[in-house]
């Protein structure tokens, strides 16, 4: 049974009672970190073994609080004596700075004591995690999140890819969609066209109602709602009874807190 443990549900906000987007995936037998925002590698060591025990870490995008813990979770990966591969999926673009943000921190990947398979996502082209049971096949879907937040800046570099993805993972019959961070609710259009066991959404960058607009014809067992916007976040369960009511055709409408662990 797939099992998800919301080490963090926060947006970019920083605020006391939520850490930044890390979401852990139990399946087909692996644990798969999706984003590691801080603190992470401690929200893993308060769980036993699983800093050295993590088969993989999926990055959606460059935005601080969905990397930021990255190098704590290496730093601590190493302290703790992992010798297992690691395997890091993430923008292309993000794999030489990351490398050189390790070298900064006077980290050396021969040192780090285990291997780091980095793997560059592209656009709709899966990524194979072999198991005993059957293949877990992550597929990332390119959205423009990035783009839209950072090239409106000042002093914003033109030159950069703002690579951002939304993720689809399949074992078997389940499917899990994480929506990432969007500009839009419509970017779930072509995710939410498939049926899905559960889809992680954030709820920062558009209004519920948008979202359910998307969700309306979707075949969706469960929804969990993350990474809320201050509106949001301040009324959780009026939240949750507003998209129970939007959407009477989704199974089941979540909004997790801090630690929660829901089995799918």
């Amino acid at each position: 049974m797939p099992t998800f443990s919301f080490l963090g549900t926060g947006s970019g906000l920083p605020t006391a009672d939520r850490f930044f987007s890390s979401i852990l995936l139990f399946i087909g037998g692996l644990h798969i970190l999706v984003d590691a925002g801080e603190p992470c590698v401690h929200s893993l060591r308060d769980r036993g073994t699983l800093v050295r025990d993590i088969d993989a870490v999926l990055i959606t995008h460059g935005h601080v609080d969905h990397i930021g813990g990255l190098p704590a979770l290496l730093q601590g990966a190493m302290l703790l004596g992992r010798d297992k591969p690691l395997i890091l999926c993430l923008p292309s673009e993000m794999i030489a700075p990351v490398r050189a943000w390790i070298h900064a921190l006077y980290l050396s990947e021969e040192g780090l004591g285990f291997s780091v398979d980095w793997r560059p996502w592209g656009d709709k082209e899966p990524i194979l995690f072999p198991t005993v049971e059957s293949d877990i096949i992550v597929i990332p879907h390119a959205n423009r999140h990035l783009a839209t937040c950072y090239r409106s800046l000042p002093g914003a570099d033109a030159t950069l890819p703002c690579n951002s993805f939304s993720l689809q993972i399949v074992h078997g019959s389940f499917r899990a969609l994480f929506s990432g961070d969007l500009s839009s609710a419509a970017e779930l259009a072509q995710l939410a066209a498939l049926s899905a066991t559960v889809l992680v959404s954030e709820l920062s960058h558009f209004d519920a109602g948008q979202l359910a607009a998307v969700l309306q014809s979707a075949d969706l067992k469960s929804l969990c709602l993350v990474h809320l916007s201050e509106d949001y976040s301040s009324d959780r369960e009026f939240l949750r009874e507003k998209m129970e009511e939007l959407l009477p055709n989704v199974g089941d409408v979540f909004i997790p807190e801090e630690g929660e662990v829901l089995d799918f």
